[in-house]
C-alpha cells in the first residue's frame, strides 16, 4: 500500500499520517518563523482533545432522510378468499384490461405536436395495461408464498408441541415432583361438587322464563283476535271509516261558507237564552211540587194548570240569574199540598 492511500485512510490515525508524510529536505524549505517545527509526534497540548488521536470511521454520520407526513393506506386485499384465484385467470385479464377497438390516428397534415401527444396516450394505455396484468400476477405469487410460509410455520410449531408432549420427564423433573404438594399437581381437572345443583337451578329459571314468554304470546294473541272485527279488509270499509271520521262535505261547506253577520249572532244568542229559560221552567216545576208534596203544602199557586209562558212570566222577575238555570229560595205560601200529589205528579 503506498504512502498517499495509508493517508487518506480514515482508519489512520492524524499522528501516523504525519509520520507517513514524506519528510522533505532543509533546503527546500523556507523558514518563516524562529518557531521549532511541528513534525513531532504531537504538537498538541497534552491538556487538549486533541492530543491523543483516535481513528474515525469512514462513514461517520448517517445521511438524514426527512419523515415523510401522513400515513400510507391499509394496501386492498385483492385475493381474500379461494374465489379470487379467478383473477389471475386470462379472460379475467383479458376482461379488466382490454385491448383497444378504436385506433385514433392523426392526420397526414397534423402537427408533429399532435402526433407525439397520441403516441404518448397509446404508449400509457398499453403501460396501464401491462401493469395491471403483472401487478395481479405478482399479488397472487405473493400470496401463495406467504400462506406457504405460514402453513410451514405453523407445521413446525405443531410438530415441536407434539413432540414435546410425547416425551418423557426429564430426571430434574422426576426427582423435584415428590417435594411439590399434591394440591399443587394439575393431574386432574377442578372439581365443582355444586355443578349439579346449579345446572337444576339455571334450568328451572330458564323454563319459568320460557314459559312468561309464551304466555305473554299467547295473551297477545288472543288481543290480536279480539281487536280483528275492527280490522279493515276491503276498500269499501276504508272509504266508509275516512268519510265517518273526517266528513269532508260538512267540512267543505264550513269552509266556503259566510261568516255571520251581527243580526245572525244577536238571533242566535237569543235563541239559547229562550232554550236555557225553558229548561230551567221545568226543573223549576217539577222541583216545587216534589217540595210541596213533601212539606204538605206552599202558599204558591197551582202551577200545574199553567202553561210554561205564564209560569215565566209570574216568577221569572222576582228571580235572580234565571236565565243561567239557578235562582233564590222563593217565601213559602200557605197553599196546601199532600203526598198524593207527588203520585200525580210523576
Amino acid at each position: 500500500m503506498s504512502t498517499a492511500t495509508l493517508q487518506s485512510s480514515a482508519f489512520v490515525c492524524r499522528s501516523c499520517s504525519r509520520h507517513l508524510r514524506p519528510c522533505l529536505p532543509s533546503s527546500a524549505t523556507r523558514a518563516f518563523s524562529t518557531t521549532p517545527s511541528t513534525d513531532g509526534p504531537s504538537s498538541s497540548s497534552p491538556y487538549s482533545p486533541y492530543y491523543v488521536d483516535i481513528p474515525f470511521p469512514p462513514q461517520r454520520y448517517a445521511p438524514w432522510k426527512p419523515r415523510a407526513k401522513g400515513t400510507r393506506p391499509e394496501p386492498r386485499k385483492v385475493f381474500r378468499n379461494e374465489k379470487d384465484n379467478k383473477k389471475i385467470t386470462l379472460n379475467y385479464l383479458a376482461l379488466v384490461s382490454k385491448e383497444p377497438t378504436v385506433f385514433s390516428k392523426p392526420g397526414e397534415t397534423a402537427p408533429a405536436k399532435e402526433k407525439a401527444y397520441i403516441t404518448w396516450k397509446e404508449k400509457m394505455a398499453d403501460s396501464r395495461r401491462r401493469n395491471i396484468r403483472d401487478g395481479l400476477l405478482q399479488l397472487h405469487l405473493e400470496k401463495t408464498r406467504r400462506d406457504e410460509q405460514i402453513a410451514q410455520r405453523s407445521a413446525q410449531k405443531q410438530a415441536l408441541r407434539a413432540k414435546l408432549l410425547a416425551e418423557e420427564d426429564s430426571e430434574a423433573v422426576k426427582l423435584t415432583t415428590p417435594t411439590i404438594i399434591s394440591a399443587l399437581q394439575k393431574r386432574h381437572p377442578l372439581t365443582d361438587p355444586g355443578r349439579e345443583e346449579r345446572l337444576a337451578e339455571k334450568r328451572e329459571r330458564y323454563m319459568k322464563l320460557e314459559a312468561e314468554k309464551r304466555s305473554g304470546r299467547l295473551e297477545e294473541l288472543h288481543e290480536l283476535y279480539i281487536r280483528a272485527h275492527e280490522f279493515i279488509f276491503t276498500e269499501a270499509q276504508l272509504d266508509e271509516l275516512i268519510n265517518k271520521e273526517f266528513s269532508l262535505i260538512s267540512q267543505a261547506e264550513m269552509v266556503h261558507m259566510h261568516p255571520p253577520d251581527s243580526n245572525q249572532v244577536v238571533a242566535r244568542q237569543a235563541k239559547t237564552d229562550t232554550e236555557g229559560q225553558g229548561f230551567f221552567l221545568k226543573d223549576e216545576l217539577v222541583f216545587n211540587a216534589f217540595t210541596d208534596a213533601l212539606t204538605g203544602g206552599s202558599k204558591r199557586g197551582d202551577l200545574s194548570k199553567k202553561t210554561a209562558e205564564e209560569a215565566l212570566s209570574e216568577y221569572a222577575p222576582n228571580m235572580a240569574y234565571t236565565g243561567f238555570g239557578f235562582g233564590e229560595k222563593k217565601p213559602a205560601q200557605p197553599t196546601t199540598k199532600s203526598t198524593s200529589d207527588l203520585f200525580n205528579i210523576l
